[in-house]
């Protein structure tokens, strides 16, 4: 039976727009407080310290995916999965707050800032996190495995070319604007963007799960133990997301390398944000080609690459410092954009085809704390690395790591062949 001929699923073309409308928009929220550029930026401001700016993607890693193996147990026999993530969709509120302390000129005050700013980055992090798991559970119901690439491209396509302008409009507010201002208006539209975001998804209609007799009656809490012991095809997967992931080693810093070491004005920040978009836009189309044709195990060792590519660019500008490679050091933001373009048309499309129905949200869930755990102290570490060392051995040591993620994306194995293979 071809794909062509697989019925669809209830209410297909209406969730597809819906998820769309929510993908679009998220995304475009988060271009305009980008954690790689803005975010950093912002706390910059606010304190020297590497480790506590390290700290951004640190909080917010660990608030994403550490609660989701807990979620995914308490979720995971229930038909319904929505009602959870509407509930979760509260967090969002957290974005506000940060605008208005903005506004309100709590700058004047750096600790008690930068204390806020951390405790709702925590929050947002958290709640959307939990709400993820939901998240893909339906949208793995809702849309067949054969277009789950098309929705993710089209997708990011869109949201990237609206953040294009968006990164030049980033630019345009940092450079014209004073401080605070400048970045509470950047969280106000990052709010403004959630809004029809939270809308999509509380008009999402949930499919009911397929009937079938649970061949582990009693529930699945003790699940994740097993799938760690025996699932062979799981553990190359988590090894090969946890060392690409190690990018996050230099992902905060590129900014702050870019101002203080090769003195780039502030401004150029626009263009970071715009570059990693733009990149991340046509790489979009290509990846969503490359999935529907090669799977997504080839985009994950395309990200593999992309994120390979960033820091050893980085070193090579730091070390010859010619002229025409500063101003070409927005690549560094454009592996960035490819890296973040097919993580979920990779590694996430991957983990769904690889997880059984029936426990899908315990695979995503205990995949996503595992990454949590490693992740939320990447960033703190690159940080403690720069401190200690210097820019070229953060940057040489995020290339050797991610060169080896590399390398372990190209052992992953459909589930078939692994069950062929035992």
């Amino acid at each position: 039976m071809s794909k062509d001929s697989v019925p669809l699923p209830p209410h297909y073309r209406y969730n597809f727009i819906v998820f769309l409308v929510d993908y679009i928009c998220f995304g475009i929220a988060f271009t305009f407080i980008s954690l790689t550029s803005v975010a950093p930026a912002l706390v910059s401001r606010l304190t020297t310290s590497a480790p506590l700016i390290g700290l951004i993607s640190t909080v917010f890693s660990g608030g994403w995916l550490l609660p989701q193996l807990l979620v995914a147990n308490l979720i995971n026999d229930k038909p319904r999965k929505k009602p959870y993530m509407i509930a979760a969709l509260s967090g969002r509120v957290t974005i506000w707050i940060v605008a208005l302390a903005l506004w309100s000129g709590l700058t004047d005050h750096p600790q008690a800032m930068l204390v806020l700013f951390f405790v709702c980055l925590a929050l947002f992090a958290t709640m959307d996190g939990m709400a993820s798991v939901s998240w893909f559970d339906i949208m793995a119901r809702a849309i067949p495995v054969h277009r789950r690439g098309r929705l993710v491209s089209v997708g990011q396509f869109v949201s990237g070319l609206v953040g294009i302008g968006v990164g030049g409009l980033v630019g345009l507010i940092l450079e014209r604007y004073p401080f605070p201002g400048n970045f509470a208006l950047l969280f106000t539209l990052a709010g403004v963007a959630l809004i029809p975001s939270t809308v999509a998804l509380c008009l999402i209609r949930e499919p009911l799960p397929a009937e079938r007799r649970d061949p582990h009656p009693g529930g699945h809490k003790g699940r994740w133990l097993q799938i760690l012991v025996k699932d062979v095809l799981f553990l190359r997967f988590m090894l090969a997301r946890l060392l690409v992931g190690m990018l996050g080693l230099a992902g905060s810093f590129y900014v702050l390398h870019a101002e203080h070491v090769l003195h780039l004005p502030n401004s150029v920040i626009g263009s970071f944000v715009a570059a990693q978009t733009l990149a991340g836009t046509v790489a979009t189309a290509g990846l969503g080609l490359v999935s529907e044709r090669w799977g997504s195990r080839a985009v994950s060792s395309l990200a593999g690459l992309a994120a390979t590519a960033g820091p050893l660019f980085a070193l090579v500008v730091h070390q010859v410092g010619s002229g025409w490679l500063v101003r070409a050091y927005p690549f560094v933001f454009m592996m960035l954009g490819v890296v973040n373009s097919a993580w979920m048309l990779g590694f996430t499309n991957y983990l769904l085809e690889i997880a059984p129905e029936e426990i899908r949200p315990t695979y995503v869930g205990l995949s996503n704390t595992i990454a949590g755990v490693v992740m939320m102290f990447v960033p703190v570490a690159g940080g403690w690395l720069l401190e200690w060392s210097s820019y070229p051995v953060l940057f040489g040591v995020t290339t050797l790591l991610t060169a080896l993620g590399f390398l372990a994306t190209l052992t992953l194995k459909p589930r078939e062949r692994v069950a062929c293979e035992s």
